[in-house]
């Protein structure tokens, strides 16, 4: 499964503007997140996409939305808005897979 959170957090916002993902799934377990086009500060998303987006590889997605993981320092509003989304994307394929 791939998850698209384009829509499902539309109006979750980084510092500028909506952070979607994509969120690869296979057997329950999270295989890697992508970060899709955005607006935000190529310099704080570079920190974010190399030190956030792997956190939840190899996870059940269970543990995943259990999982409480550290905001990356300087890149804080955008760090949060894509723990929001991973927690919508998993939400949503829990309910629908």
């Amino acid at each position: 499964y791939v998850v698209n959170t384009t829509k499902i957090a539309a109006d979750v916002r980084g510092y500028q503007g909506a952070t979607p993902l994509k969120i690869h799934i296979n057997r329950n377990k999270i295989e890697k997140i992508e970060g899709l086009s955005n607006d935000e500060t190529p310099k704080h998303w570079a920190k974010v996409k190399k030190l956030l987006l792997d956190k939840w590889n190899g996870l059940t997605v269970d543990k995943a939305l259990k999982t409480d993981v550290d905001v990356v320092t300087g890149a804080t509003i955008s760090s949060k808005a894509v723990k929001e989304n991973v927690k919508r994307g998993l939400e949503y394929y829990k309910k629908n897979k």
